[in-house]
C-alpha cells in the first residue's frame, strides 16, 4: 500500500510544472502583469518560466516570428522583382500605348529603386509614354488589417502594406534657411499635394541644434495639403522630415510621374488600375536587395509597414486560396508545426505586432528563438536584432550589458516586450522573452530591464 501511495505521489509530481531554482524577482510588477521564459540555446533546459504558457499581446516582438518564418520559407537570398511591362511598340522614342507597373510588394522599394527602374526604361529607348500608367496590383489578394488604430490614422507607423509600396508612402519636407529666407520644398514634388508655407528665418540656436525640425515648426497635414508654419534658426538649413500623404495608388503614380519627368521623360497620360495583358513584354525591371536587408530594417527599427508587407509576401509565395493574409497565416502555422512548436496560443492579424488582437505565449516565442539560434540561418536572424547600447531600438538601453545582448523590443498601449539573446563570453547563448501586458506597462520599462539583467546573472551563475 505504501509503495502504491509513493508511486501515485511521484506521478502527481511529474504533472506539476518545473519550478525555477529560485523565485523570480518581478521588480514591482504584479504576477499577472508579466510573462517570462528563458532557456540556454545549447541545452534548451528551462532556466526560468513565469506564466510562460499564457496568451499575451507581444507587440512588435511578433516581428521575430514573421522574420524567422520568412528566412526559412523564402530563404535569405530572396529578392522582390518589380517590372514595367507593355504590349505596345516603341517607335521614335515613344511607347505607343499603356505602360503596366507590376508591383511585387517590395517593402524597401524607395525612390532610388524607382529611379533605377525608370533609368532602365530610358535605356530601352523610351522617352515618352503616350498611354496611361497602369498599376497591376495582383501580387496581393487582400491586405492584412490593424484594427483599433483609427486615432493614429495618417501617422507613418500605420501605413498599410501594398503591392506598390513606394518610399513607405512618405514624402520629405526639405527645409532651407539662407539669404533667401526660410522655405520648404516637397520631395518628390507630387502633383496632388499642395504645400502652404508660413515660415520665417530667425531665432537662436547652435550649429547642431536642429536634430528635430518639428521643435521649430508645426505641420498640419490632411494627406493632400500640407501647411508648415514657424520660425527656423540657421541650424535648420538642409534638414528634413517626412509626411504621410495621399493613398497608395495616387502616391505611387504621382511619384512615378515626378521622377520620370526629372529624368527628362514625357507622359504618361493619366493613371489607372489593370492587369498586364497577354503578350506584353517586360521593358525594365528592378530586383530588391536580399531578404536579409529587409529583415534587418524590420527588426532593428521595428518598421510595421515593412513587416506587414513581408507577412503578405509569405502568403503570396505560399500559394493557396485567394486571401493573401490567410495564406500567410497558414504558412507561419505550417512552419511552427514542422518544427514541433505548438501554435495553441498564437493569434495572428498582420504579423507585425501592430495589433490589439495578436497573441503568443512567452514559451512559443522562446521556442522560436531556440529554433532560430540552432537553425541554418542563425547568423542572419541574430544580425537583424538591435544591439544593446549601439543601434536600433536598443541604442539607448542596456548599456551595462553591452553588445552581447541583442533583443527585439515591443511597445503598444498597455504592452511592453523584449525577446532575444544573451551571448556569453564562453560562447553559450541564452534565449529569453519578457512580455508585460498591463495598463501600467509604460511605467514598467525599468522593471522589465531588471528582469532581463537578473536572467542574465542567473544564466552566468549556472556555469
Amino acid at each position: 500500500m505504501k509503495a502504491m501511495k509513493k508511486q501515485i505521489l511521484m506521478a502527481a509530481c511529474l504533472l506539476l510544472p518545473a519550478l525555477p531554482a529560485r523565485a523570480l524577482d518581478l521588480h514591482g510588477l504584479k504576477p499577472e502583469e508579466v510573462a517570462v521564459w528563458a532557456a540556454p540555446v545549447e541545452s534548451g533546459k528551462e532556466l526560468a518560466g513565469h506564466r510562460a504558457d499564457s496568451g499575451v499581446n507581444p507587440a512588435s516582438t511578433m516581428k521575430l516570428i514573421t522574420s524567422w518564418s520568412a528566412l526559412n520559407l523564402l530563404k535569405p537570398g530572396y529578392r522582390w522583382h518589380t517590372g514595367l511591362w507593355s504590349a505596345a511598340p516603341v517607335r521614335d522614342g515613344a511607347l505607343q500605348g499603356d505602360l503596366y507597373w507590376l508591383g511585387a510588394g517590395d517593402p524597401r522599394f524607395n525612390n532610388d529603386s524607382l529611379l533605377n527602374l525608370l533609368y532602365g526604361l530610358r535605356l530601352r529607348g523610351v522617352q515618352r509614354i503616350d498611354g496611361k500608367l497602369v498599376l497591376d496590383k495582383s501580387a496581393f489578394k487582400g491586405v492584412s488589417s490593424a484594427h483599433d488604430f483609427d486615432e493614429d490614422a495618417g501617422r507613418a507607423f500605420t501605413v498599410e502594406p501594398d503591392s506598390h509600396l513606394t518610399n513607405l508612402k512618405v514624402a520629405w519636407l526639405n527645409f532651407y534657411v539662407d539669404a533667401g529666407g526660410a522655405r520648404v520644398a516637397l520631395d518628390p514634388p507630387l502633383a496632388g499635394v499642395s504645400v502652404n508655407a508660413k515660415l520665417q528665418a530667425g531665432g537662436q540656436g547652435g550649429p547642431n541644434d536642429c536634430s528635430d525640425v518639428r521643435r521649430y515648426v508645426s505641420i498640419a497635414n490632411d494627406m493632400r495639403s500640407v501647411t508648415v508654419s514657424g520660425t527656423l534658426p540657421p541650424s535648420c538649413d538642409g534638414v528634413k522630415t517626412f509626411v504621410n500623404v495621399l493613398d497608395h495608388d495616387a502616391f505611387a503614380s504621382q511619384d512615378f510621374v515626378a521622377l520620370w519627368q526629372a529624368l527628362g521623360g514625357a507622359g504618361p497620360k493619366g493613371a489607372g488600375l489593370g492587369r498586364v495583358p497577354a503578350g506584353a513584354c517586360e521593358l525594365a525591371g528592378h530586383d530588391s536587395q536580399p531578404l536579409t536587408v529587409a529583415i534587418s530594417d524590420i527588426n532593428k527599427y521595428s518598421n510595421n509597414t515593412m513587416a506587414r508587407t513581408l507577412f503578405l509576401t509569405l502568403g503570396k509565395e505560399g500559394g493557396g486560396g485567394e486571401d493573401t493574409r490567410a495564406n500567410a497565416e497558414h504558412a507561419v502555422r505550417r512552419m511552427l508545426a514542422a518544427n514541433g512548436i505548438s501554435d495553441e496560443t498564437l493569434v495572428l492579424e498582420n504579423g507585425s505586432g501592430l495589433s490589439r488582437r495578436e497573441r503568443v505565449s512567452a514559451r512559443l516565442m522562446g521556442r522560436v528563438l531556440l529554433n532560430a539560434a540552432r537553425g541554418p540561418y542563425a547568423s542572419e536572424f541574430l544580425a537583424s536584432l538591435p544591439i544593446a547600447g549601439e543601434d536600433g531600438t536598443l541604442r539607448k538601453r542596456f548599456a551595462e550589458q553591452g553588445p552581447r545582448l541583442r533583443m527585439k523590443t515591443g511597445t503598444l498601449k498597455d504592452v511592453k516586450a523584449l525577446a532575444g539573446y544573451w551571448l556569453g563570453a564562453d560562447g553559450r547563448r541564452l534565449a529569453l522573452a519578457v512580455i508585460v501586458n498591463s495598463p501600467r506597462a509604460p511605467e514598467m520599462g525599468k522593471a522589465m530591464d531588471q528582469i532581463v539583467a537578473d536572467l542574465i546573472d542567473r544564466f552566468e551563475a549556472s556555469k
